[in-house]
């Protein structure tokens, strides 16, 4: 009987380290492609991705306050040029209708375009429809159509005179 030797095949520690590392290097590629198709999915639009150039924007700030204007981002601000504004009054005061649209600029500290707002101030963005009342203010403001209207001036305080007390 003859002795029959099982095949037996002799494979270097070489070639299975550069097999290994050929899959190693199609899965990290592959994965690197899925993640790159999966981007927006996974992390989010860029900051201002859906602001329409064409239109006016509202922010609506965490203080309360809402501004109009043109935005765009920038890193991690907006900034915001041909801003308005809406009036805070009453109606009684300087002869103001109550929502009367003001341009910002000529308010005491004279403050200059364009507005940087961080957006962790930001609560959020929405894009104003041509349409809409404060678009169509913006328009007549701009074509002389509404009077310039200026924030009312926030009257001084007085100061509390001071009385020698009745027990000196």
């Amino acid at each position: 009987m003859r002795d029959r030797a099982s095949p037996v095949v002799v494979v270097s520690t070489t070639m299975i380290r550069r097999v290994v590392l050929f899959f190693v290097i199609v899965g990290v590629f592959l994965l690197a492609a899925v993640l790159f198709n999966q981007r927006e999915r996974l992390f989010g639009r860029p900051l201002g991705a859906e602001i329409d150039p064409a239109a006016y924007q509202a922010l609506f700030l965490t203080g309360g306050q809402v501004y109009f204007g043109k935005a765009s981002a920038v890193g991690d601000h907006y900034l915001l040029s041909d801003v308005f504004y809406l009036a805070t009054s009453d109606g009684t005061q300087a002869g103001q209708a109550p929502g009367q649209l003001i341009k910002r600029g000529r308010e005491l500290h004279g403050p200059r375009e364009p507005m940087i707002i961080p957006n962790s101030s930001v609560l959020f963005l929405e894009n104003l429809r041509d349409d809409g009342d404060v678009a169509t203010a913006i328009r007549k403001f701009k074509a002389g159509e509404l009077p310039t209207a200026t924030p009312t001036p926030i009257p001084a305080t007085p100061t509390p005179s001071v009385r020698p007390s009745a027990s000196r």
